[in-house]
């Protein structure tokens, strides 16, 4: 009884049709692999990848553990829920109808004919169908809410290209034919099991009311068969040659993507023996930079979590990958004698100045990328052309790289001074102490700002609480580098950072505390890359450990309302989220809120890429912004652990005229009210 309940594979089709449809089938494939290869071809534009070389065997499966549960799971995408839901559904019904095509290709071209052996009857013939229409119940669903989200409610974030209604008409019509096919089948043949197939169910009963007949049935389902057939096989080869082609480069970027600290910008190796230095032309990008813009998707989450587009800076994230990706097709068309000659990468057709000076480097972009894109990688690439080739930057830039050349900090205020804020603390220098628990790595805003000397007081203080010996290297320090950096001065960074290194070693430097976020990301995760290893932590992360082990009791009462204001470097860059929470949690009295956009999702304050010493003549001003995200939780207190974020959220309050409601201090402060 079981082996009636089943239906014949390419019933009404025959099974000679097998000697046409694997050949039609390859002839498509051959075509979606031309157009990989195309893609390929352009990424090999690039330089090869020098954080990447092959992976050893280990490394491989870790990798395709991680890229699979990437996958399948959808945690990246999940991110954005209502979205992510959209392709979750059209992902899983197209995996599905995927896997069941391959289960009757295995019965039908493989286990039958070869062995005698099948398997496509009874209870499981049930449940695969029963599946297989809830997987494409699934994927038509996705389908229309994408045409809904996409063509009717319209975010922002989205633009729409003819590509787009392609891939969705391609898609729906494959879907819904083949649900009318099975339709007509089941209406034909009347199998009383076929209820489990639903939807091709209650088609065949809305089909029995036209007057077709049994053989009208039968040859409307044999020519809407090959309808759909054409169409599956179309699909696929379009895949090669449209957006959908991210089936394969989103998931090859996944699996490539750094799992290096992602604050840590790759370095210029052997600077004096080089000829180029950054991006100026797109062949000086790696290839798996290129690849980045095949694996876009275009789905707009870097652009409506980039600081500076959401205050109306020129830049847009999204906008820089698909340039880029627009400059790739240009340089191959050139090199193939298409077209004439290469327009700049910088100042041509595309990307402009004004974008790469935008960047405030804050991660954001690259957080929230579901693949992995780095937009921000490449922007310090191109600021590193414009800087070191072509000696282009905001003029303002200039005196940031002569104060640092001359006296090693942004302010330009004389080396011999860098200790002066530490006068009356007895506080030792390593000259004078070198046996010590940690060296307190001051920092330049902690030495030269005069509000910022303040908050490395407060430090001091706390770090005598806790019974800690510890020197600093007054005039040996020298600033770490990151402000030259990010602009796009490695020579420069290079320059400060091996000077320090050196500092740290002769004075066998082991343990570092830093004040400043930046500080802790060069020190910690750059310094590695030209030979400084040393054990580095943010004072956050020492603070809360004193407090849990008792190192550190705060008895003090603060009655009053505090929310804190999450370091890009600390956060995104370092994944610092808790320590500081903890701190505050550990006051007593003090009622800690969130703002809407906390821990991953955090807003830059603006200051962060250089920006903290560029005018910021255009649009809405960042750090006002982020002042009126504090604004709305009726805090007293914004707390932050970062010297830039300090200053910008007090300007922000200051250009509010809050002062008297809100008060913006550094967590060592709130921690000395409590001590």
């Amino acid at each position: 009884m079981d082996h009636q309940i089943t239906r014949e594979i390419l019933w009404n089709i025959g099974h000679q049709v097998r000697y046409f449809i694997n050949p039609i089938t390859l002839i498509f494939l051959v075509i979606l692999g031309v157009g990989i290869w195309r893609r390929v071809k352009l990424w090999r534009l690039g330089q090869e990848r020098s954080r990447f070389h092959l992976p050893q065997e280990k490394e491989i499966w870790l990798r395709l553990k991680f890229t699979l549960g990437s996958i399948f799971s959808h945690r990246q995408i999940l991110r954005s829920s209502y979205p992510g839901f959209i392709h979750f559904l059209i992902f899983w019904g197209l995996i599905t109808l995927a896997i069941g095509s391959a289960t009757i290709f295995v019965q039908h071209q493989i286990t039958e004919p070869l062995f005698g052996y099948e398997f496509f009857y009874g209870s499981f013939y049930l449940y695969f169908s029963l599946i297989m229409d809830v997987a494409g119940l699934a994927a038509i669903v996705g389908v229309l809410l994408v045409v809904h989200r996409r063509y009717i409610s319209r975010p922002r974030a989205l633009d729409n290209l003819p590509e787009d209604s392609l891939s969705l008409i391609l898609l729906f019509s494959v879907l819904l034919s083949g649900f009318v096919v099975e339709g007509l089948r089941i209406g034909a043949t009347k199998p009383s099991f076929e209820v489990y197939s639903p939807l091709g169910w209650q088609l065949a009963k809305m089909f029995s009311d036209l007057p077709l007949g049994t053989g009208g049935f039968i040859r409307l389902h044999r020519l809407l068969w090959w309808v759909h057939f054409f169409l599956s096989c179309g699909l696929i080869a379009y895949v090669g040659y449209s957006k959908l082609l991210h089936i394969f480069s989103s998931s090859l970027n996944t699996f490539l993507r750094s799992f290096e600290p992602p604050a840590a910008f790759k370095p210029i190796l052997n600077m004096e023996e080089r000829e180029s230095f950054g991006a100026t032309k797109l062949e000086e990008f790696t290839w798996k930079e290129l690849l980045d813009g095949d694996a876009c998707t275009r789905c707009g989450r870097c652009q409506e979590n980039c600081p500076a587009f959401l205050t109306a800076k020129p830049l847009n994230p999204k906008k820089i990958t698909l340039d880029l990706k627009k400059q790739m097709e240009i340089v191959y068309a050139s090199l193939n004698g298409t077209r004439g000659p290469v327009p700049p990468l910088v100042g041509g057709v595309g990307i402009m100045e004004d974008e790469l000076w935008a960047c405030t480097t804050c991660l954001a972009c690259q957080e929230h990328c579901p693949v992995f894109i780095t937009p921000m990688e490449k922007i310090v690439e191109m600021r590193r052309g414009l800087v070191l080739m072509e000696s282009r930057f905001p003029p303002e830039v200039q005196l940031v790289f002569r104060n640092l050349e001359n006296n090693s900090n942004p302010w330009g205020v004389g080396l011999g001074l860098r200790a002066d804020w530490a006068k009356g603390l007895e506080v030792n220098t390593v000259a004078e102490q070198k046996e010590m628990e940690l060296l307190f790595w001051v920092g330049c805003a902690g030495s030269f700002d005069d509000r910022n000397k303040r908050v490395a007081t407060s430090l001091v203080r706390i770090l005598k609480a806790c019974g800690v010996k510890f020197s600093i290297l007054g005039t040996e320090e020298n600033c770490c580098g990151d402000p030259a950096r990010r602009i796009g001065n490695e020579y420069l960074y290079q320059m400060l950072a091996r000077a320090n290194i050196e500092v740290f070693k002769a004075n066998g430097v082991k343990k570092i505390l830093t004040m400043c976020p930046h500080c802790f990301n060069a020190l910690k995760n750059e310094y590695p890359q030209l030979g400084g290893n040393f054990q580095v932590i943010h004072y956050t992360q020492f603070l809360a450990e004193a407090l849990a082990g008792g190192r550190l009791k705060l008895r003090k009462p603060l009655n009053q309302v505090a929310v804190y204001h999450d370091s890009c470097l600390l956060g995104r860059g370092n994944a610092i989220y808790e320590e500081p929470r903890q701190i505050l949690k550990a006051i007593p009295g003090l009622q800690v809120v969130e703002m809407d956009q906390n821990r991953a999702r955090s807003f830059c304050c603006g200051a962060g890429g250089g920006r903290m010493w560029m005018e910021e003549k255009i649009g809405t001003r960042i750090n006002r912004m982020r002042t009126e995200q504090a604004m709305q939780t009726k805090a007293n207190y914004v707390g932050t652990a970062c010297p830039y974020c300090l200053t910008m959220v007090l300007d922000g309050i200051k250009e509010k005229g809050l002062e008297e409601s809100m008060s913006a201090l550094d967590l060592s402060e709130l921690v000395i009210r409590s001590l």
